[in-house]
Order: structure tokens, then sequence, then C-alpha cells
């Protein structure tokens, strides 16, 4: 891992646990063992660094739950893996929660560069679950008329219903709850002749 990788996989760690707005060059700079100077020169602002984490955030999702899936069969095998792979990402988090959604919490209503980089990676991600649903509707595993974006909202629904369920409320049947809620949601869109 290099120099400015570990100094932002920490940053993404702190903001995991003490949300964005608190994640500052200061409080990081304690946390690497660094001179709050040094690490100045690597991000130069607090909304720099804090577009960063967001990116190297997007990068290791993509790269931890996206793209392992495109390996699998287009379909509802493709969708299945995404979500596996999510849960995975999400339950393995050993201290804190989803970066995207307390940046989402704390900057949906304030304006501003970090409020669109955190829309652009949320439609992204939206979208991406939404085409994996568009693809199994051409295999003929959901139905056609089918809309992939309603799914996709009514999916993402239960993602953050699991992690207040998981991370805050410690139930141990969340992610069992999440997958029965997922399954529901399948069967409400099969193919009339299945």
């Amino acid at each position: 891992m290099s120099k400015k990788d570990y100094i932002l996989n920490s940053a993404l760690q702190l903001s995991r646990q003490i949300g964005f707005e608190a994640l500052t060059i200061g409080g990081l700079a304690k946390s690497v063992g660094m001179s709050k100077s040094g690490l100045f020169g690597h991000f130069n602002s607090k909304e720099k660094l804090q577009k960063m984490v967001l990116d190297y955030a997007a990068t290791e999702f993509t790269n931890e739950v996206i793209r392992p899936a495109l390996k699998t069969p287009r379909g509802l095998q493709r969708l299945d893996q995404m979500i596996s792979n999510w849960l995975n990402w999400s339950t393995t988090q050993k201290k804190g929660g989803c970066p995207f959604i307390s940046a989402i919490i704390e900057f949906d209503d304030r304006p501003g560069e970090i409020r669109e980089h955190i829309k652009h990676y949320q439609t992204m991600m939206l979208d991406s679950f939404a085409k994996a649903v568009d693809l199994a509707v051409e295999e003929n595993e959901l139905a056609k008329d089918c809309d992939s974006q309603q799914f996709a909202f009514q999916l993402y629904g239960y993602v953050i219903s699991f992690h207040v369920y998981h991370r805050l409320l410690g139930d141990e049947k969340s992610q069992e709850r999440f997958l029965d809620a997922y399954t529901n949601l399948k069967f409400s869109y099969s193919p009339e002749e299945l």
C-alpha cells in the first residue's frame, strides 16, 4: 500500500466512525502520525480530503461489490452476486458503518461540491443495480413490465433498513430479514409463465 493509499484508507476508516463533516486534516494527521502541514500538502483543503475519501470508498465498493459480480452470468445470478458481495462488504467493516450512508445523511440538504460528489456515486451505484435488473428482464428471469428503477428504489430501501438493523440495533436476524425482503421483491416481479 502506497503512502497515499495508507492515508486515504485511514481517512476512510476514520470517516466511518466519526462521519465526513468531522473528518479534518488535523484529526487525520494525528490518526496517521504525521504533521498537519505534511498532510495538508496531500489535500490542500478539507473539501478536497472529503472528495478524495469518497473517491477511495467508491473504488473500494466497485472493486469488491460490482466488478466481481460482472464475472457471473447476466441475469438474476449476477444481481444475486452483487447483493452477496454488498452484504459481505457491509458486514466486514470492523468499525463504523457505510461511508456513503454517513455522507448522505450529513450532506443531503447542503448544496455544494461534496453533495454533488455523493449524488454522483449514489446514482452510479443505483444505475448498476438497475442495469442488472434490466439484464434479468432480458433473460426472462423477471417480468417484462418490471420497472428497474422501482426495483432499485425498493432494494436500496432494504439496504438502508439492513444498515440500521445490523449496525445500530444489533439485530442478529438483520441479514436474514434483508434476504427475505430481497427474495420477496424478486418474486413480486416473477414472469407470469413461471
